[in-house]
């Protein structure tokens, strides 16, 4: 068998990264009409929360994605209300900070 360029592995990083996300934004979702009960302003937040989350991926790892997501998910099932992507921002540029990677701008700009 051959061995994998350094581009088709990075492709399947990011796929990996892709699905991972998607696959968090679904479940996210799901505590939201469980919670929640309604999808009214839903998919609004849902777009910041991808795009923060493609932004920890982008600048750390996918540990940090999941750490971020769980903490969407927990506010939900906490405060019965979804965070303010703003928040979810500085949440994850703290968490991004303290694992010593730099945010980029977009959680800079929280």
């Amino acid at each position: 068998m051959g061995q994998d360029t350094d581009a088709e592995i990075g492709l399947d990083v990011e796929r990996d990264v892709e699905l991972r996300i998607k696959g968090h934004l679904y479940e996210i979702g799901l505590v939201n009409d469980q919670v929640i009960e309604s999808r009214q302003g839903y998919p609004a937040s849902e777009g910041g929360y991808a795009r923060t989350l493609e932004s920890v991926a982008s600048v750390a790892n996918a540990e940090l994605v999941d750490e971020v997501a769980e903490y969407i998910k927990d506010f939900i099932q906490d405060r019965k209300a979804r965070p303010e992507n703003q928040d979810v921002r500085i949440e994850a540029r703290s968490k991004v900070s303290q694992a010593g990677h730099p945010a980029d701008s977009y959680l800079n700009s929280a």
